[in-house]
């Protein structure tokens, strides 16, 4: 995926491109670097309208070489039609299931995702609960609250049930993901040639996990919500930075010689990440 901000020096273009029946907006990055390939992405940007409303609209972001005019750019990119509109497709999709995310509810009947399952919010009240209490039961993720809570404003309930399961959450991942790092440490230790000084899990924005130069493990929690060969893809692929850090072709020797399917996991980690809560 291409950039889709301007390096330092780099000119940019506004322009509209037809895709099918649909118009999009796009921006041209000229990169003096490159001399024939043209890459392109579409992302969702926040655009303010006339009467100073704020709304997301898809941008088609472009990078070409500098010595390419607009007319040249334009039909490359009509060539590619189909897949900027796949492009566009998945950009629509991703923008719904970022959008739907922010407004997760926690409320009897609420889905949440554990372990590639999906599960509803049952909550209890009872006199007898002192602090907050989260398990999964029965394919539910069940919540006990004390029976006080129960006046709470909406909003104050709704911020300390949505702590109490991100706790719950962290808790499993932290003894789930150093369960499996130390699986594979010990398994293929004769090739990632030592073991991680420590297995964490971590809050993380735009990443699902780090190898630090000291060797220590940090998995993004939300990772949880996934299935297990999805964790263990990216579990791999941070142990393999025991050994590589970075992602050259040695790395990813390494990852394929441990994970002989890694890139179809990686791919769909790519595609569907978003639903996890990562944009």
């Amino acid at each position: 995926m291409p950039p889709v901000r301007p390096a330092a020096g780099e000119k940019t273009e506004q322009t509209t491109i037809s895709a099918g029946s649909v118009q999009l907006n796009a921006v041209i990055i000229y990169s003096k670097k490159r001399k024939k390939t043209i890459s392109y992405t579409v992302r969702y940007e926040s655009e303010i309208d006339n009467i100073g409303d704020n709304h997301k609209k898809p941008i088609l972001f472009v990078r070409a070489p500098a010595s390419l005019s607009v007319k040249e750019i334009q039909s490359v990119l009509f060539e590619n039609e189909k897949n900027i509109l796949e492009l566009l497709e998945k950009a629509s999709k991703k923008e719904e299931a970022a959008l739907q995310k922010s407004k997760q509810t926690y409320e009897n009947g609420s889905i949440f995702h554990y372990m590639g399952r999906t599960y509803s919010l049952k909550l209890f009240y009872d006199n007898n609960e002192k602090k907050i209490r989260v398990h999964l039961l029965d394919g539910q993720l069940q919540v006990y609250l004390p029976q006080k809570m129960i006046d709470l404003p909406d909003l104050e309930k709704e911020k300390r049930i949505k702590k109490a399961i991100e706790l719950f959450y962290i808790e499993q991942a932290d003894v789930f993901f150093a369960s499996r790092v130390d699986y594979f440490a010990e398994k293929y230790l004769d090739i990632l040639g030592e073991k991680p000084k420590s297995v964490k899990a971590a809050s993380y924005k735009s990443k699902w996990g780090c190898c630090t130069y000291q060797n220590e493990i940090k998995l993004n929690w939300i990772l949880i919500q996934a299935n297990t060969p999805i964790i263990d893809y990216v579990i791999v692929h941070e142990l393999c930075h025991i050994r590589h850090k970075d992602h050259s072709k040695d790395f990813w020797n390494l990852v394929g010689a441990i994970d002989q399917k890694y890139k179809e996991k990686r791919q769909e980690l790519k595609e569907n990440g978003w639903i996890l809560g990562m944009k």
